[in-house]
């Protein structure tokens, strides 16, 4: 049987979706941007994603990572914070020391609330919400965000986001997130499976326009010196399937993100041994070069998912 608890993560609310019986393990820090901090299956010793050991290092340290956080309303990098949109010019803050970009949208660091949650023999869920009628000045929109955490006896992971937008201006937006995936060993023994698609190209961490085929991960490849930090785009109405595996078969992860996610990022920090799947529904700097922009009209809703098997082997 699951149960849920609400706990605290330090001084954040935090809330942990628990099945004993089959090793599971859920924990979303919905007090800090909603993030996945704990995901451990059949006894892992190891979470699949990357977490914060407590809320200090979690607060000091997310600007540089923001580890499995919801990036909305823009993922990645917003040229100089600034945009325009319906003959309106708009200024947000170069948000990180490192970047004189708006980086990661406005939610990385937002609290939400918990508004539902269920459990049974089979599957438990938790929802958490975020709710604005004006997030910035320099996004002046209203909306209401909705996050629905699942997961079932085998390990599933389904994550579905929904935003409607609760004001009388249509506005722009792209939605994405920001997992850090880990199979508990080194990089260079795993391999990562991901079909053929288009690499965007990049000047100044910024998408030029310019595309190429890229398939070097379309028969599985390892990830043995790749260092990557590169958007690729999917020209499909289809489930996007990837999977990240270990050479010696102990563990595996399993990632889909539907037709809505029609890009991915692929990162590999230099700190540790994880590796950025993103999902996003835009690459960066959309609001000024409009690939993959999304608009919602008054009372109109979207919504996005993606999911992960994850699999453990003791």
């Amino acid at each position: 049987m699951f149960k849920i608890i609400n706990e605290n993560f330090g001084s954040l609310d935090a809330v942990t979706i628990l099945n004993s019986q089959h090793g599971i393990e859920l924990q979303i820090i919905n007090g800090f941007g909603a993030i996945i901090n704990k995901y451990i299956v059949n006894n892992s010793p190891f979470s699949f994603i990357c977490g914060y050991e407590n809320s200090d290092e979690l607060i000091n340290q997310n600007p540089f990572y923001s580890r499995s956080a919801k990036l909305f309303p823009f993922p990645n990098r917003l040229n100089n914070g600034r945009y325009q949109f319906n003959n309106q010019t708009h200024q947000l803050p170069a948000n990180f020391s490192w970047s004189e970009h708006a980086v990661h949208g406005l939610l990385y660091n937002q609290a939400f609330s918990v508004v539902a949650s269920s459990a049974n023999e089979s599957e438990a869920s938790v929802t958490v919400q975020y709710s604005t009628q004006k997030l910035h000045e320099g996004f002046p929109f209203a909306f209401v965000l909705n996050i629905t955490f699942t997961i079932d006896i085998n390990g599933l992971l389904t994550c579905s986001t929904s935003v409607q937008n609760q004001g009388n201006l249509t506005f722009p937006f792209g939605d994405a997130w920001h997992p850090y995936f880990y199979l508990d060993t080194q990089r260079e023994d795993c391999t990562l499976t991901m079909p053929t698609c288009l690499e965007l190209e990049h000047v100044d961490d910024l998408p030029n326009g310019q595309k190429h085929t890229f398939n070097a991960f379309s028969k599985g490849m390892s990830l043995a010196d790749k260092n990557l930090n590169n958007c690729f785009e999917f020209e499909t109405n289809t489930p996007i399937n990837l999977t990240l595996a270990r050479t010696d078969a102990k563990a595996c992860l399993h990632y889909q993100q539907d037709s809505s996610y029609p890009f991915i990022q692929l990162y590999t920090p230099t700190t540790e041994q994880s590796i950025a799947i993103e999902p996003m529904t835009c690459p960066g700097d959309a609001f000024n070069n409009h690939i993959g922009l999304l608009t919602l009209e008054p009372a109109q809703t979207k919504t996005f998912s993606w999911q992960c098997q994850a699999q453990y082997r003791e």
